[in-house]
């Protein structure tokens, strides 16, 4: 038993409120908005403390750093400490993060909390709550932790952490846990955290069944056209020009204290946090290849499409080494990428189509290139992120449908297909947009209707099968 881990443990007992108080409140009396995942994992403590669902005592957050999951594990540790009696249940905050500078391990703060206790952890009678920050930093996570689960029935645990690789490829973890991930701010978030504005409450769910769920354009047209004042009430609250500061400078809850170039230069050390841990943490690139990882960026960045090949020859890197980063960039969630359209044979063939999982890591990067003045000819592709974004958290995360791109030139940018039953073609537009790239797809491939969306009223051509939609919906959802 380490001295120092029974102090720094006896320490974190009594400043964990403290500690986490700057991520939940902009000031003493007034606290951030809560996200939806915040209601959720309340949901789960709720549950656990009042001895029903047990079946969910150990909750993993990941996600990409800097989307705000400290900000959420902060206030549902402030919401349980202050609705809970002190004498009820126990309550632990760690960050493996601060474990690893203090020369410390997950193991020996657990071993000293135990001790502190004076309680074996499966003899606990008193319900018992850790919340680990950063987990993991710790390379003995998994094992720890799965340990602690099955040994104690009375401890509810949740962590989050940056690296979606690692915490998700352990099975016995994968077993046990529950993953709710944290995805970059929706434009509705956004709204609610920068400017205290609340969606109409359904209204996105209502615009999502409108599409999703319609068989055909002129179905989802007369669905969408029942909603338009609802749609039209909901915007008259806002600004429109937050749509540029949230394409470009929103998606990342941080950043909404900052003005943009200061944004843009935190934003460019994430990213190379995340290559310099995440990335280098997987053992698979050496020095000169962890290098070139940010200038690979740099090129996604700038350019409408990536081709490895010439990404290769650029960087001066084999064009499997190439492959291997742009799967571990996508691994760690800072892009997603879009396979074309096709059968298995035809995605490895043709080049795939790489986005930001946060369009503002895009903007700090073509600001860090000294090409700022891009950003108005780059709306386009800001706007290609938010989508591959909406399309990820609702479809291919949950594994409820995938999403590809019409290789063939003057195809649409997106096709989905949900839960392998509806293909809808998918062609996105900042200003006015005609039906041609749609109509394109839908004549190369089985599509049940396509949607353009772009700055227009809400139309529909029933011979094309087509339905223009206002990107004011399109944002709401």
């Amino acid at each position: 038993m380490k001295p120092e881990a029974i102090t720094y443990i006896q320490e974190q007992i009594g400043r964990g409120e403290a500690r986490l108080l700057p991520y939940a409140m902009k000031s003493s009396s007034f606290s951030y908005h809560e996200r939806h995942m915040v209601i959720r994992i309340k949901k789960y403590v709720r549950d656990f403390l009042s001895g029903g669902m047990r079946d969910f005592r150990w909750i993993i957050m990941p996600g990409l750093r800097g989307v705000g999951k400290t900000t959420v594990m902060a206030q549902v540790f402030i919401h349980t400490k202050r609705t809970t009696a002190s004498t009820s249940v126990n309550l632990l905050y760690l960050s493996a993060d601060d474990l690893t500078t203090r020369s410390l391990t997950l193991r020996d703060a657990l071993d000293a909390y135990e001790y502190i206790l004076d309680t074996p952890f499966e003899k606990l009678t008193r319900p018992t709550l850790l919340f680990i920050d950063e987990v993991q930093q710790d390379k003995n996570w998994a094992a720890i932790l799965k340990s602690l689960h099955d040994r104690a029935r009375n401890i509810f645990i949740f962590s989050t952490g940056s690296s979606a690789i690692s915490l998700q490829s352990n099975p016995d973890v994968a077993r046990r846990a529950k993953f709710e991930k944290l995805y970059p701010l929706s434009f509705g978030e956004f709204q609610m955290i920068k400017n205290n504005i609340f969606p109409s409450p359904g209204l996105k769910d209502r615009i999502k069944v409108a599409i999703y769920e319609s068989s055909n354009a002129e179905e989802a047209f007369t669905k969408l056209k029942s909603l338009e004042a609802s749609v039209a009430s909901q915007w008259s609250r806002f600004d429109r020009a937050d749509i540029n500061e949230y394409l470009m400078n929103g998606t990342l809850p941080f950043t909404l204290k900052e003005l943009a170039p200061s944004a843009y230069d935190n934003i460019n050390i994430l990213i190379d946090r995340i290559i310099d841990k995440d990335i280098k943490e997987l053992g698979q690139f050496d020095t000169q290849t962890i290098s070139a990882i940010k200038r690979l960026l740099f090129i996604m960045a700038e350019s409408d499409g990536l081709s490895a090949n010439k990404a290769s020859s650029t960087l001066q890197l084999s064009y499997n080494t190439v492959l291997a980063i742009l799967d571990a960039l996508e691994k760690t969630e800072l892009v997603i990428k879009v396979p074309a359209q096709g059968s298995k044979t035809k995605q490895a063939r043709k080049p795939a189509k790489y986005l930001f999982m946060s369009p503002s890591m895009r903007a700090a990067l073509l600001n860090a290139s000294g090409i700022g003045e891009a950003f108005m000819t780059q709306r386009g592709k800001f706007l290609e992120d938010i989508t591959a974004l909406h399309f990820y958290r609702e479809f291919v995360a949950p594994h409820t449908g995938s999403v590809t791109y019409d290789v063939s030139q003057g195809g649409a940018d997106f096709i989905l297909q949900i839960a392998g039953k509806k293909q809808i073609a998918f062609e996105m537009g900042i200003g006015h947009k005609g039906y041609e790239q749609v109509k394109k797809t839908m004549q190369s491939f089985k599509i049940d209707f396509g949607v353009v969306v772009c700055a227009t009223d809400l139309m529909v051509s029933k011979e094309d099968n087509v339905v223009k939609l206002p990107l004011d919906y399109f944002l709401l959802m």
